[in-house]
């Protein structure tokens, strides 16, 4: 092995800390574009622009329609990219400074524009934060993390760094944000001043992560994966790997799950809104236990925990619905629920690796990029939903909107929806996605031994 190689920690036996630390970098800048755009987006458009809701929830819906085929593109475009820097790692460095510019577009609407321009230079920013540049550096590091190691094992491990990495922005999100926006009166100072800390972390961490990476999977077998593949055949590819689709259905229904309404059944179950961040702790306090999956991911299977974490969650929503407004039952209920995603997010980064060798040993042709945008599009494409389809259900079940200082009392029908979609709604999603995983059965195929070819044949 030679001496850089060794430095690196890049042997079949050895995972570096500087790829770690790598992926955790590339993780936090992807995490700007999906966490912090997303959460303000809506705020920032209607209170201090002056656009309507639904202008903004209509941009926010359409782009979901785009966010899919993008993913899919983005991913062929990383398969068939050969630099010095690699596949991945150029695009994320260029979706890095991308993301950057394009937020700060964003979050800086130039004031005395018609009302028609103002939505228009919403849309066109937010393509370019969210679909486009965010897609980049979001599939890009979905196929990086299977360009860094062929080992399963290894994998697991940067879906563990890859999960501290998302949680940086996440935690400025949900603390350093609000305190900034309320300091200075949500004027436009303040979000230009908010929006900057994001934009320099795009940046920043996207060239640590890209300097710290080195796709050792890329260099041992460029030189057997020259043959390139016709879009059309890849497309065929897909559309005919059960594995992508299951992968695919599986990661979009699990995001479904994620119906925005903590703070309504604080509100008018709970009777006081503030208990909303109390229910919100059990989901913040699973990124300490990520460590302690792997050994379980390691010893049972990544499909076998997946799906035991699936159904175990399914039976923690399904105690929150009996619940009610008894908090200790339903902070139980909660608890089991948000532990038991834990190897469903350790385990995606290997169990999407597992499909790529999967699909290289049957066609011959590297789609670690196309295949990898599965899990990114389905993250989005279920987030977004889950905003949009929670919203209608609410609406349909009639909710009485109000504003800020007029005290309403929902219909029970409304009532009932909240608890509906905080936990029968959840429990039959997480219940449907362990089907999905439960039919990517790769290690009863001797995905091992198949991996095992691969590296001898250099493909890997």
């Amino acid at each position: 092995m030679k001496k850089e190689e060794r430095k690196l920690g890049i042997g079949e036996n050895k995972l570096g800390f500087n790829q770690k630390i790598g992926v955790l970098f590339c993780a936090m800048a992807s995490a700007v574009a999906t966490g912090y755009v997303p959460n303000y987006i809506n705020l920032y458009y209607t209170d201090t622009v002056g656009v309507s809701m639904s202008a903004v929830a209509m941009i926010l819906m359409l782009t979901k329609i785009t966010d899919g085929i993008t993913d899919i593109i983005m991913g062929m475009i990383v398969d068939r990219t050969h630099t010095k820097l690699g596949k991945a790692r150029p695009w994320v460095l260029a979706g890095g400074v991308g993301i950057a510019i394009s937020i700060m577009l964003l979050f800086n609407c130039p004031g005395g524009l018609p009302t028609s321009a103002k939505i228009a230079f919403c849309a066109g920013c937010y393509f370019l934060a969210n679909p486009f540049f965010g897609t980049m550096v979001s599939v890009a590091c979905g196929a990086m993390n299977n360009l860094l190691t062929a080992n399963s094992k290894h994998r697991s491990v940067l879906g563990v760094f890859s999960a501290y990495g998302s949680l940086v922005p996440v935690l400025l999100i949900g603390l350093v944000v609000p305190n900034i926006l309320s300091s200075m009166n949500e004027s436009q100072a303040a979000y230009t001043t908010a929006t900057l800390v994001f934009a320099v972390m795009a940046v920043i961490a996207s060239i640590i992560g890209v300097l710290c990476t080195r796709e050792t999977v890329t260099e041992r077998s460029e030189a057997n994966l020259t043959e390139k593949q016709p879009v059309l055949e890849s497309l065929r590819e897909l559309v005919t790997n059960k594995y992508f689709i299951y992968l695919a259905l599986g990661t979009i229904l699990y995001n479904l799950t994620a119906a925005p309404v903590a703070n309504y059944y604080a509100k008018y179950v709970f009777h006081d809104v503030g208990v909303a961040a109390l229910i919100n702790l059990p989901s913040m306090f699973l990124i300490f236990l990520l460590p302690f999956a792997i050994p379980m991911i390691n010893k049972f299977g990544k499909r076998n925990c997946i799906v035991a974490g699936m159904l175990i969650a399914a039976f923690g929503h399904t105690m929150i619905f009996f619940a009610n407004a008894n908090l200790v039952f339903f902070m139980i209920g909660k608890t089991i629920a948000s532990f038991a995603a834990i190897p469903f997010t350790v385990a995606l980064i290997p169990m999407t690796g597992e499909i790529c060798d999967y699909a290289l040993y049957k066609s011959g042709k590297a789609m670690d990029g196309t295949i990898s945008s599965a899990a990114t599009m389905g993250g989005k494409i279920g987030i977004g939903l889950a905003a949009g389809i929670s919203g209608a259900l609410q609406a349909a079940s009639g909710y009485v909107s109000s504003e800020a200082d007029v005290f309403v009392t929902q219909p029970d029908s409304a009532i009932f929806m909240i608890r509906f979609l905080i936990s029968i709604y959840p429990a039959v999603l997480y219940a449907l996605a362990a089907f999905c995983f439960f039919k990517i059965d790769l290690e009863k195929k001797g995905i091992a031994d198949i991996q095992k070819e691969l590296r001898e044949k250099g493909l890997r």
